[in-house]
């Protein structure tokens, strides 16, 4: 795409030194083909045909698909479809998904600034010394598997076939209600401690490899696990997980500090 790239900041001085805002390439009707869409749809050209779009011959059969592509829209304007009702419904559904994405765009964009001020504010500042006392403390990661269960009794069920020797794998992908982690056999990514669902966490930690572990509650269901493997981590290869996971532990205490300034109210019955 570089090549693309360099062809639109070449356009783009071109016409700076044109004193031209847009030039138009072409005219289709009253429908034109100005030279910024005209660079910016061959900056979408896959990568395969970027050297022939960007030939003499190339550039301009490209510019006859633009063309052929301002033919059928000029077309569809003077047609009936613009006055009917099913096309002005769909537009106003495309007009609505499109403020919402706009929406949660900006929404996405104002809590990733605010979260970067306090950064700089150094409210969320982890320091060196607090990773080393981390890792002093939780110096070991985890792999582990697990089955997700709907009910207590279930999940004893489940427990005893294991126990019994059943394979986990195997039990896991027919009987685990977590559809991330079924098809690979209940297989959680490999954790530190503060990187578990907390109801797990001290469990887990304990456990010998090979274990099997629970039933234990959480949040989302009925867990059994077993340990598959232990593995000491050093300050190279935690430095920047825990680092991640104290920031985020700084962060929760914050907004558990300003929650009383925005009370929650859970207004749905199902969810009470």
């Amino acid at each position: 795409m570089r090549r693309a790239h360099f062809a639109v900041l070449l356009a783009v001085l071109i016409t700076a030194c044109r004193g031209e805002k847009d030039p138009v390439v072409a005219r289709v009707g009253k429908l034109k083909i100005t030279q910024s869409e005209f660079q910016r749809k061959i900056g979408e050209v896959s990568q395969g045909y970027q050297d022939y779009v960007l030939s003499p011959s190339g550039r301009r059969q490209f510019l006859d698909v633009l063309i052929r592509e301002k033919l059928v829209l000029a077309a569809a304007q003077q047609s009936d479809v613009p006055r009917s009702a099913e096309f002005r419904a769909q537009l106003e559904k495309l007009r609505k998904e499109e403020e919402e994405r706009v929406r949660e765009g900006g929404d996405y964009l104002l809590t990733s600034m605010w979260i970067e001020d306090l950064r700089k504010r150094g409210e969320l500042k982890v320091d060196e010394s607090d990773v080393r006392d981390y890792l002093t403390k939780h110096p070991v990661e985890v792999d582990m598997r697990h089955v997700l269960l709907g009910t207590p009794e279930a999940a004893a069920a489940v427990a005893k076939r294991l126990r019994g020797g059943a394979n986990f794998v195997k039990v896991a992908k027919e009987e685990s209600l977590d559809a991330a982690t079924a098809a690979d056999g209940g297989k959680l990514p490999t954790s530190l401690y503060g990187e578990v669902i907390p109801e797990l966490e001290e469990v887990v930690f304990r456990m010998r490899v090979g274990e099997i572990g629970g039933p234990l509650k959480s949040k989302f269901g009925y867990h059994v696990l077993r340990k598959d493997g232990e593995k000491k981590v050093s300050l190279e290869e935690g430095r920047a997980r825990v680092a991640r996971l104290l920031e985020k532990q700084k962060l929760d205490a914050h907004l558990q500090a300003i929650q009383t300034k925005f009370p929650v109210e859970v207004v749905d019955e199902q969810f009470r």
